[in-house]
């Protein structure tokens, strides 16, 4: 076990913070669990309150703890990396990660396209129509994401005929259509949480979340796809790795909370 060392130069409560986060992250202390009360803490550091108290507001500012008023401190879920290197899919991803996918259909029907997202999908003339579905998207039953998705009808004329909660919309367009994702540009961007989609997403109603932008293309650069998504700001984090020209290396990488 890691001592609290006075001499070492290191203040009190960072020490503190490391030895809790390595517990956290050795998995001693498992993910929703109640840590140890503060009096527990300073008599087995033998450290102030003050020295335990800065310590956990480091954590819970790290996103490693939190807190429930009047009951204690708690692990938060542990996180899981997702890979952005590539375009990807959220069924097939959530599946490499260990949670079981699933999707609740809020709207899907065909609509004409407004001018802007038809100049982005760069949709014909004689066909200015587009499908448009709404799910919220989930890992293991817990709501994380709402996608507003605008598929091209020229693209998949019978789209409807297929069941978008059960199977993955990639897989639907490559199987069915022959219509293979083949890259994505994605921006994002912080907001606050509407009411209306606190409501679907089932979480409080003054939490910051993510706006994702997504626009999809064929190989042949057809667009196949205008998804506008927001997430959930406890549930997603990211993470950008930087390089030199030297390095030659680049790697974006999307945590998750684990649920």
């Amino acid at each position: 076990m890691r001592d609290i060392k006075e001499s070492s130069g290191i203040p009190l409560y960072f020490q503190l913070k490391q030895i809790v986060q390595d517990k956290i992250l050795s998995g001693e202390f498992a993910p929703d669990e109640k840590i140890p009360p503060e009096a527990q803490l300073c008599n087995e550091y033998g450290v102030s309150r003050i020295t335990v108290r800065k310590a956990i507001d480091l954590l819970v500012k790290d996103n490693m703890l939190y807190t429930k008023q009047g009951v204690g401190t708690f692990v938060s879920p542990h996180k899981l990396i997702r890979e952005l290197t590539k375009i990807y899919s959220f069924s097939d991803d959530m599946i490499k990660l260990g949670f079981q996918p699933s999707s609740r259909a809020i709207e899907f029907g065909i609509e004409t396209a407004a001018p802007e997202d038809a100049k982005i999908l760069r949709l014909p003339s004689d066909d200015l129509c587009v499908y448009r579905i709404i799910r919220i998207r989930m890992a293991d039953n817990e709501p994380i994401m709402i996608e507003n998705t605008l598929v091209p009808h020229y693209l998949c004329g019978d789209l409807q005929q297929f069941d978008i909660e059960k199977d993955s919309l990639y897989r639907i367009l490559s199987d069915s259509f022959q219509l293979t994702p083949y890259e994505a540009d994605e921006t994002y961007e912080a907001a606050m949480i509407q009411p209306e989609e606190a409501d679907l997403l089932k979480c409080k109603r003054n939490l910051a979340v993510f706006h994702i932008h997504r626009v999809g293309y064929l190989a042949d650069g057809r667009v196949f796809e205008l998804t506008k998504s927001t997430g959930r700001g406890d549930l997603l984090q990211f993470k950008l790795h930087l390089a030199t020209n030297e390095a030659n290396f680049s790697k974006h990488v999307w945590f998750k909370n684990k649920i």
